[in-house]
């Protein structure tokens, strides 16, 4: 009896290790394809990246078009997308288009929700909407400003032709009022030879 106990014992033993084991190689195996997931959507994605890295913008969102063909319900579509969005949203990319960099990171979430990158695209979503509202605001503020220009200038006209009106009514009443002083004396030098001539008593 001694004999059998020990036997289940080494039973139990040979179990225990050869579930570890089935454990490790599970844990082993699945390493192992999260790292050939990784190693093929590098191998996808790299030659997009060399071409964004070196600022040819057109012929990367090309390839990550095509990664996004590949695999459009999941990785690394969602990281072409992604990129995509960022290229679009480059300050140094000279067709840089905020409105296009916008639907990609929309399409995002909506394409690929289980992409863990649904939500960085969501903050982007939000700041480029900002974004967009602020220069929308800055155009308007641009034009009142524009608009105020145009009135202030056309009151500095206006204040220039009334001074020139002004300056015009001040040199007329100068005018009248030399020759009304004319007239006087030429009344006074009348009303004075008027009085000589009058008979004396």
């Amino acid at each position: 009896m001694g004999k059998k106990r020990r036997r289940n014992g080494k039973h139990l033993f040979l179990h225990g290790a050869c579930l570890s084991a089935a454990l490790l190689l599970s844990a082993g195996c699945a390493t192992i394809s999260d790292f050939q997931k990784k190693y093929r959507e590098d191998k996808h994605l790299q030659p997009a990246d060399n071409l964004a890295t070196k600022g040819d913008y057109e012929g990367a969102l090309k390839a990550y078009e095509e990664v996004v063909k590949l695999s459009a319900v999941d990785s690394p579509g969602d990281k072409a997308l992604f990129r995509m969005g960022l290229i679009w949203a480059h300050p140094d990319n000279p067709e840089r288009d905020d409105e296009k960099a916008l639907k990609y990171f929309q399409r995002l979430p909506r394409d690929f929700p289980r992409s863990p990158l649904k939500e960085e695209a969501r903050a982007w979503v939000s700041t480029i909407n900002e974004l967009i509202r602020c220069r929308a605001r800055a155009e308007d503020l641009e034009e009142a400003v524009s608009a105020l220009k145009k009135q202030l200038h056309a009151s500095k006209e206006e204040a220039g032709a009334l001074e020139k009106r002004l300056h015009a009514s001040k040199e007329e009443v100068s005018a009248l009022t030399k020759r009304l002083n004319a007239l006087k004396e030429i009344d006074i030098g009348i009303e004075e030879k008027k009085r000589k001539d009058l008979p004396r008593e």
